[in-house]
């Protein structure tokens, strides 16, 4: 059965869509057949990220409106053959139903996928909900300043309130300037103030943020792309090494 990961944050800016990626173009090339499922409304942007954009037909407004079934809305990306993806409405004016939405996600855990990974909408509303419904693991990624530590702090402690207890963090937008003058001043800071274990350490890469903005595949000699590989594996329950640049 599939493992379903929810990728959420307390604040938008977090880095939470380009984690997502990284992460199912990583598991892909592991040869992990993987699906992002894109809860976003209104604000749909991974679809730019993986250069498809002009062939999307259908989003998930549709299918749950009716408009069309789930595997037509599912789309191939250009990463390789085991990574597709379902975007979410542009139209905030759709008519979005979680429990239809949750239906869409039981519905992909029968399509023989490894893992289904849910891009969900930043903050503690939607989020939550699609995590501790149906998700295997939630993944928090916050960047290393305070207002992003405390808002990840607060996705952890109401996971906790839920009785869901499988979550890990992603530090995502490190560089050396980032504890510069800060109340944050070193990574040990940023775990200890959300309060939740590391799963990985993803630095600000000009080459991945090139690669996200303008659509291209990352590829294996990408640093970027080992980085996630590195976290992909500890995903599959590997015992791999962080990959972390010196700060």
């Amino acid at each position: 059965m599939s493992q379903i990961i929810a990728v959420t944050s307390g604040k938008g800016g977090a880095g939470k869509s380009f984690t997502s990626v990284g992460i199912a173009t990583a598991l892909s090339c592991l040869k992990k057949k993987v699906i992002i499922l894109e809860l976003d409304v209104g604000l749909r942007c991974i679809d730019v990220m993986l250069g498809i954009e002009n062939k999307i037909v259908y989003d998930l407004g549709d299918v749950i409106n009716e408009n069309c079934n789930i595997s037509d809305a599912i789309v191939k990306t250009n990463v390789n053959d085991y990574f597709d993806y379902i975007p979410a409405p542009t139209n905030i004016d759709t008519n979005f139903d979680f429990e239809n939405a949750l239906q869409c996600i039981r519905v992909l855990r029968r399509m023989n996928y490894d893992y289904i990974i849910i891009d969900t909408p930043a903050g503690v509303g939607l989020s939550l909900l699609s995590i501790r419904k149906l998700s295997d693991l939630a993944i928090i990624v916050t960047t290393p300043d305070l207002t992003c530590v405390r808002d990840g702090a607060k996705v952890a402690s109401l996971l906790e309130s839920y009785d869901f207890k499988n979550y890990k963090l992603i530090i995502n937008k490190v560089q050396k300037q980032s504890f510069k003058n800060s109340p944050i001043h070193n990574l040990d800071d940023v775990m200890d103030g959300v309060g939740a274990s590391l799963l990985g350490v993803v630095p600000i890469d000009a080459q991945f943020e090139k690669c996200m903005f303008n659509g291209i595949p990352l590829s294996s000699n990408d640093k970027i792309l080992s980085i996630f590989t590195a976290i992909a594996k500890r995903i599959e329950g590997e015992y791999v090494s962080l990959i972390i640049e010196k700060i």
